[in-house]
């Protein structure tokens, strides 16, 4: 059996969703993908919906701008959480800006492990999953 791998996509742009949803559920044979497109449910949901979750990864992966909150705020109210509730989850940062100060900020902040250009499709998600997929 093959066990699941989960992923919240959290982004405001429609057609990188399905791209992204699509990238994903084509790499791995068991794909669970959740897409918010309001980070603040977003963050809502891993407060609510992962307290007594098994200590399994589930990956998040983020865009930079989006209109209610950008996804710097969202890693700060992220940071907040209780140490227990972060520990399962692994963020990955997904945008369309090639800005290096945008790049820089991703690959030194402790908690998000990747910067990744838009949009995401297999060959990346190989490159950053390995042969886990």
């Amino acid at each position: 059996m093959t066990a699941v791998k989960q992923f919240l996509v959290v982004d405001d742009d429609r057609q990188n969703n399905f791209l992204t949803e699509m990238a994903l559920k084509k790499s791995f044979e068991a794909a669970e993908v959740t897409v918010f497109m309001v980070p603040e449910l977003a963050l809502e949901h891993i407060e609510t919906q992962f307290q007594n979750t098994e200590d399994k990864k589930i990956t998040i992966i983020l865009d930079i701008n989006m209109p209610t909150m950008s996804g710097w705020e969202f890693v700060e109210k992220f940071n907040a959480l209780d140490k227990s509730l972060k520990k399962l989850f692994e963020i990955y940062m997904l945008s369309s800006s090639i800005d290096a100060a945008d790049i820089n900020r991703a690959k030194g902040n402790p908690l998000i492990l990747d910067f990744i250009e838009k949009p995401l499709n297999k060959m990346i998600v190989k490159k950053i999953f390995g042969e886990s997929i």
